[in-house]
Formats: structure tokens, C-alpha cells, sequence
């Protein structure tokens, strides 16, 4: 007997396409992007923030308020939005169920991770300093055991300027780059230009810092930061690591820290650091690394890609590719342990992989490699 045909969608179908029509307009996503930024906004806020006109922006708000996905609190004769966390966490829910018949959110084509942290780097241009150490490079969800998990402090350091200061990196590398007054230094993966101003002290005047960045928002947030504080020596161009947008033989110093292990393509890089550098040129780069296997979900898992956990390689291996690649002097200048909080990693693993994960030989280690390249070629 062949069964009915049944009458209507079921519930859930309805739902996410509900949600799903709400959300299929760019101006809608980037309401939201700003609405996650500030907590809170009147439309008057985000017409001065995006291209669109008032009333374009109230039917936008319309549409994502008709669904739930936000609050409109009239305070005095002002109506103020905000994100409804309760809506998003059953969005969230109704979402992951659906996907993970799918298998998204698992490992993708080396594209398909840049795009993951192009898009997660975006966002976290956005984001308070403070969301960002305690979370995993920015990415994922923040901690609540600790308040920072990777970050070293640079507020230290001559040339620190809070307002290119994320909380991003694993490192200190301009400490140990050795950079000389006149040298040319390239930051890879320079964000907000945290390093550079750093590295802008050592060279003075008379040196030059390129930072290099494939995400447009940090680029436009590190020139703004070059131009509040008048630097005609620093200059931030967009670009992949793997085939930088400078000439060869034309950098004394190298510096990166946290984004190799974002790079699926890392000996590329390694090639490319070699190409960029002067010959007796060098470099110090603060990366994470692995002393044993993640465990699978962790290997797999985008987000934690993004967050510079499961993009990381073996310590040796990571070396090993240093020095295949011509470079020589090859030292490990730091080297500290990463300990992810418990309400991160339980989000990847259940009670069991968790405790074998903490009693396990398994390390995550935040490392700062020195190595040069040699003088006659």
C-alpha cells in the first residue's frame, strides 16, 4: 500500500525556512553584525554605519523583529534594538540540527578554511578586546574559567597602542625579532597593526613595517590606527601570506604572530618568508603548535580551525619545515603551554573524550621560532 502524501511541511521545516527568508539580505546580516558589535542601536545608528537610507533600514528591522530574531525597546521617543539572545539560542538549536545531517561545519577544502577565517577574522575586527582572549584566537565561544587564553600582554612594550590591541596572537615576537633602526620589517597577518606600531618603535624614522592582511576589515581598522597616530612608514597591504604583495629580498625582519596555523598551505608560506627576506635577513614568528594528536573533533571542527587550535601541526614537523626550506640558526626563542577551559572543549567532546583529552600525552604549545636566512645564497 503506498503511504499518503502528507498535507503540509512539518514544523521545523516551516521554521527554518521562516528564519532563513528573514535572514536572505546582505543589509540584514550586516544589521546584525553591528547590533552583536554594540548590544544596542537606534535606526539613526545604523544609517550613519551602512549605505542605506532610513527607511530602508526600518523595513529591514521590520522583517528581523517580525520573526524574533530582535527586540525593539522604546525609550523615550527613541526605539532601540537589540539582539534577542533567548530567540538566537533556539535558532542555534533548530540550525544544528539540521546541519549536522549535512556533516557541516567539518573540515573543508584549503578555499573553503580561508573563507572560514576570512569570515571569523571579519567578525572579530568588531569584537571588544576582551571577547578575543577569552576565547581561542577570537573565534568559537569565550571562556568563562578564564580571562585570558593565548594572549600575551604587550601593554609593556614601547610602541603599544591599545586601540590596534585585539587580544589576538599567542606571542610576543617583536620582543625577540632583533629589529634594528632602518630595518624593514613584514608583519604577516597584522590585524588591527598591533605589531607594526611595535615594530614601528624599533625601526624609527628611517625603517619601514608592512603589514599584510587578507581580511579587508582589519586593513581598513590598521590604516585608520596608522593615521590617527600620523605614521607616513607603515603601510598595511591586502594580500595571502602564501604569495605576498611585496618584491623579493627586500625585508631584514619577518614577524607573525597566531597565524601560520590558520594557513592550510603553511610550507607556502615558509617558501614565501624565505623569498620576501634579504639574505642574512630573519624572521620570529609566535605560532601554536602539537606535541601528540587532537582529538578528532577537534581536528575537524571549523570553528576550532578558525581558532587556531585544529589548523596547528606537529612541533616537529613545524620545524622540520623551517628548515627544509633553506633557512638556518633555527632556535625556539619561548615556549609556553595552552590550556583550553573546559566549557570550550565540551563543546567539542562528550565527559569521556574530555577526560582522556586532560589525562592524555596531548599538548598545545604557544612557540616563538627564530631562524635566518643565509647569507650567501
Amino acid at each position: 500500500m503506498i503511504a499518503a502524501k502528507p498535507t503540509d511541511f512539518i514544523q521545523t521545516e516551516i521554521e527554518i525556512a521562516k528564519y532563513a527568508k528573514a535572514l536572505a539580505h546582505p543589509a540584514r546580516i550586516a544589521i546584525l553584525n553591528l547590533l552583536k558589535a554594540r548590544n544596542t542601536c537606534i535606526c539613526g545608528d545604523i544609517v550613519d554605519e551602512l549605505p542605506l537610507a532610513q527607511s530602508t533600514v526600518s523595513q529591514h528591522l521590520k522583517e528581523l523583529k517580525s520573526v524574533g530574531l530582535i527586540k525593539g525597546d522604546i525609550e523615550g521617543t527613541k526605539v532601540c534594538y537589540c539582539i534577542d539572545d533567548q530567540k538566537w539560542e533556539q535558532v542555534q538549536v533548530l540550525w544544528n540540527d539540521f546541519f549536522k545531517h549535512f556533516n557541516l561545519g567539518k573540515m573543508k577544502t584549503d578555499v573553503q578554511l580561508k573563507e572560514i577565517v576570512k569570515q571569523k577574522y571579519s567578525e572579530i575586527a568588531l569584537q571588544e578586546k576582551e571577547v578575543n582572549q577569552s576565547s581561542c584566537c577570537g573565534a568559537g565561544g569565550c571562556s568563562t574559567e578564564v580571562y585570558n587564553i593565548m594572549t600575551d600582554d604587550y601593554t609593556d612594550l614601547l610602541g603599544y597602542n591599545p586601540d590596534a590591541d585585539l587580544g589576538l596572537g599567542c606571542g610576543l615576537p617583536t620582543q625577540y625579532a632583533k629589529i634594528q633602526k632602518g630595518n624593514t620589517v613584514i608583519d604577516l597577518g597584522s590585524g588591527a597593526g598591533n605589531d607594526c606600531f611595535i615594530a614601528r618603535e624599533e625601526v624609527g624614522e628611517t625603517g619601514n613595517v608592512i603589514g599584510i592582511d587578507f581580511t579587508t576589515a582589519m586593513i581598513e581598522k590598521a590604516r585608520i590606527n596608522a593615521k590617527k597616530l600620523g605614521f607616513t612608514n607603515v603601510h598595511f597591504l591586502q594580500g595571502d601570506i602564501e604569495e605576498m604583495p611585496v618584491e623579493s629580498n627586500v625585508a631584514d625582519v619577518v614577524v607573525s604572530n597566531c597565524v601560520l596555523n590558520l594557513v592550510p598551505n603553511k610550507e607556502g608560506v615558509i617558501k614565501e618568508i624565505y623569498r620576501v627576506l634579504k639574505p642574512g635577513g630573519h624572521f620570529s614568528i609566535s605560532d601554536v603548535v602539537l606535541i601528540g594528536e587532537l582529538p578528532e573533533n577537534l581536528q575537524k571542527d571549523a570553528e576550532m580551525y578558525a581558532g587556531c587550535v585544529a589548523g596547528a601541526i606537529q612541533k616537529e614537523d613545524y620545524l622540520a619545515l623551517i628548515s627544509t626550506n633553506g633557512f638556518l640558526n633555527i632556535s625556539v626563542q619561548k615556549e609556553k603551554p595552552i590550556i583550553i577551559p573546559d566549557d570550550i572543549l565540551s563543546k567539542y567532546l562528550d565527559n569521556a573524550a574530555l577526560e582522556d583529552f586532560k589525562n592524555g600525552n596531548t599538548g598545545i604549545f604557544s612557540v616563538t621560532v627564530y631562524a635566518e636566512k643565509p647569507v650567501i645564497l
